[in-house]
Formats: C-alpha cells, structure tokens, sequence
C-alpha cells in the first residue's frame, strides 16, 4: 500500500483533504445536538424533539443517538485511514490490525447490543439503524480483511486481489447510489445515514450533512481497498 500512496501523491493528499473535511463535519455534528437532525427553532424544541424520538417506538432511526453512532464511528475510521495515508511506511501493521480488529469487534458488540436493547423493550428496532451500524462493521472487517497479509517486513500472504477489489466497487457503488438519491431529491435515508429532512418537516433542506461523511468514508474506503491490492 506504501507505494502507491506515495507514487501517486496528488490524489493521496486529496483523499486526505477529504478525511480531514469529513472528521470536521463529523465533530462539528457531534458537538451539536440539533445536527442530528432538522434544526429546531429553539432549545424547548430541540428538547422536545429530542424526547419525541428518544420515545417513540415507530422512529425511523434518525434521532440523535443513531446518528451519532454513525457519526462517532466515521470518525473513528477516519482517524485510523488518515494514520494509514499521512504515514504509509511509518505506521505499524500490527497496531493497525489490532485497532482495526477493536473496531470491528466494538460495532458488532454495539450492533448486537442495540437489538437486545430494543428486543427487551418488546419493540423492533429500526430498520435503517440496524443497517448503518451493519455498513460499520461490514467497511471495518474490509479493512481489517485487506490489512491480514501485512506484517512488520511488508506485505505477504495476505488476501486474493479479486475479493478486495470486489469490496472497492461495492463500496464505490455505494457511493454513487448515495450521490444519485441524493440528486434525485430522496428525502429519507440511504443505507441507515438520512439523506435530506423527512416530508412534511419544517425546512426545505434537502441535503443532509450526514451523507457527506457516508460518501467520503465510500470513496476513501475504496481507494484504501484498491492501495492495498497494487501496492
């Protein structure tokens, strides 16, 4: 992977501009509660729509506790690839693959965790949270997967090509996908992350800044998976 991130070092840098962009997206989001959703008038509002969706057992997964979750987990994986990139030779395999490994295990556990929590309350969780939480765990076990053939000499034994390139244009796909739906005015979600404000909402917004990330993490997972295989 070393090698081609550093043969080709215009499009290295702007994925990292892009990951840089994107975890000042995420923590900007994070650091406000109305982020997660269509920004209230007011803090009675924000309270009330808080509690509204924190309650209500026919929420379609975009409250602030999913999006957050989802927030908090490109964060994550941004920091981890912004290692890989900034320090391509620097960076430990072996750390890589143990942090990669946590993360894996910390969204399944949290997936996992949100179905025992909702299946105890005798409600079904939602859909769309079930499955950004499921896109979390499935682009960290990509990298994860694309990390196993490297050690502390190099690169060896590591996956087949055809897999990880199968992965990148699943991801890139995805990206796309998102991209369109969001063009074509789709306002409720894509893959668990909302795309613009649900009908009937008090703004016009159509774009949601929780897509970005969603977007950025497709194509910069994508460009990861393919480094790995020519480098």
């Amino acid at each position: 992977m070393a090698e081609f991130v550093q043969e080709y070092a215009a499009l290295r840098w702007s994925v990292v501009m892009a990951f840089l962009c994107t975890s000042a997206i995420v923590v900007v989001r994070l650091a406000t509660p109305s982020a997660a959703g269509v920004m209230p008038r007011s803090a009675g509002d924000a309270l009330a729509e808080y509690a509204r969706r924190r309650d209500d057992s026919s929420s379609d997964g975009d409250g602030p506790n999913t999006c957050h979750e989802s927030d908090a987990a490109h964060l994550i994986m941004c920091l981890v690839m912004l290692t890989m990139l900034v320090f391509p030779t620097g960076a430990n395999p072996l750390a890589l693959r143990g942090v990669l490994t946590a993360i894996t295990v910390v969204f399944v556990v949290l997936l996992l965790g949100r179905i025992a929590e909702w299946h105890s309350e005798g409600r079904a969780m939602p859909a769309d949270r079930m499955v950004a939480l499921g896109y979390h765990v499935v682009a960290a076990g990509a990298m994860l997967y694309a990390m196993s053939g490297h050690r502390d000499g190099g690169h060896g034994g590591g996956p087949e090509p055809g897999p990880i390139l199968g992965l990148a244009a699943l991801f890139a796909v995805d990206a796309v996908a998102a991209i369109v739906a969001v063009s074509a005015g789709w306002r409720y979600h894509w893959l668990g992350h909302p795309v613009g404000a649900a009908a009937g909402a008090r703004t016009g917004r159509m774009l949601s800044s929780a897509i970005v990330p969603h977007v950025v993490m497709d194509v910069g997972t994508a460009y990861m998976l393919i480094a790995v295989v020519y480098g």
